[in-house]
């Protein structure tokens, strides 16, 4: 496994990835490089199942954990 470049966060210190989004904006944006995301499939039954992801496949953005993301721009973030 590839070891993965962090940086701190402004904010909060915590380790973050920074990604460039494959779009037309083609912006920056912080990960946090160990989320806790599983993958989630609602059975017919309603049975809920899930298995953990991957750590290269998923991350979850820095500014949905962060408890000081209101602090950067970006408009304002709940």
């Amino acid at each position: 496994m590839t070891s993965l470049k962090t940086s701190p966060c402004k904010g909060c210190g915590k380790p973050i990835v920074w990604a460039r989004v494959d779009d037309e904006h083609g912006g920056a944006v912080p990960l946090d490089p160990r989320p806790p995301v599983y993958i989630v499939n609602v059975l017919s039954s309603g049975d809920v199942r899930c298995v953990r992801a991957a750590r290269e496949s998923f991350m979850v953005s820095h500014f949905a954990t962060c408890p000081k993301a209101n602090e950067f721009g970006g408009g304002k973030r709940s």
